[in-house]
């Protein structure tokens, strides 16, 4: 009897379990100017997107509303451990309440510029998104990467009006759970955005800050513009991104922690973060009963201001830094079916680091090549 009561409240619930197992290999080039080149070739999960499972769910409560919750789990297929920190459920923790006023989330879910998750809005105008391995559309590697997934988040978006959705976004705290006391112990998120759809035109904008506590090696809070939009003609669909960021903990493949004169010398940067600018154009084609991917990111950047690393020498202190990265990528999937697909990519990417010392006036440059290829397979259950 509870049996057939569970299966009731199931279905009555609408309750479904989803996931993802992506598995291949994969190879990868790496080059850093005076150093030895390595080469890797390994077994490797998620390539094209993260494996995952999960169980989401509504329950009409009437007047068209309903509640609904999405628990999302992260998993490695190669060795069967969990992603994001080992968290139950890393990918998305989620209850929500949605109806004619809009929806209202809380709990763990992606920032609104991170591509992750429920409330994603820009990254849609990235051929690449960002999967595909770890250089080809990773934006660690060429965009704004101090946005990812959230604890302790609250999420509203209107509803759609003419096309038009607005969405705005807080984290108390973006990992783990908050401090007791002043909330300005957190690390913490605002951000506001907007996506509008017509037909085969979309275009979406959002403004975020990262809340940076006082005890961060970036003294400032950031503040990122990201802005894409994409156009679909048939034959092929194109998109476009640009981003720019300002006192930004991470960017274009480099942190805060990684600028220092020297390869030797003291990573611990106190400052006020880096700036610059991504672009991302790309385009997907229907071929041959698969789809073809190409993009190209460029990024530019530099130290917000001059900073000096209080963990370092004077000799050793960083004054300046500049950086800058250009990479290509291009990539195939095929389906053998809605739920079973293999696919393919390739990606190189150069990026270049200078930086100036404040008592010597060095320069130290450095210059990294990056290469990779990918083949796997998603099946989606």
């Amino acid at each position: 009897m509870s049996a057939f009561a569970a299966a009731g409240t199931a279905a009555a619930a609408d309750v479904t379990l989803y996931g993802k197992a992506d598995l291949g290999l994969h190879y990868t080039y790496n080059k850093v100017d005076g150093q030895d080149a390595v080469n890797s070739f390994d077994m490797k999960s998620g390539q094209n997107a993260g494996s995952r499972f999960g169980l989401k769910g509504t329950e009409d409560l009437g007047n068209g509303t309903k509640v609904g919750f999405i628990l999302e789990n992260g998993f490695n297929a190669d060795d069967g451990t969990m992603g994001q920190d080992s968290r139950l459920f890393g990918r998305e923790a989620n209850l929500f309440v949605t109806g004619d006023f809009g929806t209202l989330s809380m709990g763990r879910v992606g920032a609104l510029s991170s591509g992750m998750g429920s409330y994603n809005v820009v990254y849609g105008y990235a051929a690449f998104g960002t999967g595909w391995g770890d250089y080809a559309g990773a934006k660690s590697q060429f965009n704004l990467a101090d946005r990812d997934r959230m604890d302790n988040t609250v999420t509203y978006v209107t509803p759609n009006f003419a096309g038009v959705k607005v969405y705005a976004q807080y984290s108390f705290s973006t990992k783990g759970q908050e401090t007791a006391g002043n909330e300005r112990q957190n690390q913490r998120y605002a951000g506001l955005g907007v996506k509008y759809d017509l037909g085969s035109f979309s275009t979406g904008l959002v403004v975020d800050t990262v809340l940076n506590n006082y005890a961060n090696t970036n003294s400032e809070d950031s503040l990122g513009v990201t802005w894409g939009a994409s156009y679909d003609f048939g034959v092929a669909k194109v998109y476009g991104m640009a981003q720019y960021g300002k006192n930004e903990n991470k960017m274009g493949g480099y942190s805060v922690t990684d600028i220092k004169e020297n390869q030797t010398g003291f990573a611990a940067v106190d400052g006020e973060g880096l700036e610059g600018y991504a672009l991302t154009l790309g385009a997907t084609a229907p071929v041959l009963g698969g789809t073809v991917y190409a993009q190209a990111n460029y990024v530019d950047g530099e130290t917000s201001a001059d900073v000096t690393s209080t963990h370092a020498t004077a000799d050793k202190a960083v004054k300046t830094a500049d950086f800058d990265r250009w990479g290509l990528s291009a990539a195939y999937s095929y389906p053998f079916s809605k739920r079973t697909m293999v696919y393919t990519f390739a990606a190189y990417s150069e990026g270049t680091l200078k930086v100036t010392g404040v008592v010597s006036g060095a320069v130290d440059k450095t210059k990294t090549k990056k290469g990779e290829f990918g083949l796997g397979l998603v099946h989606k259950f």
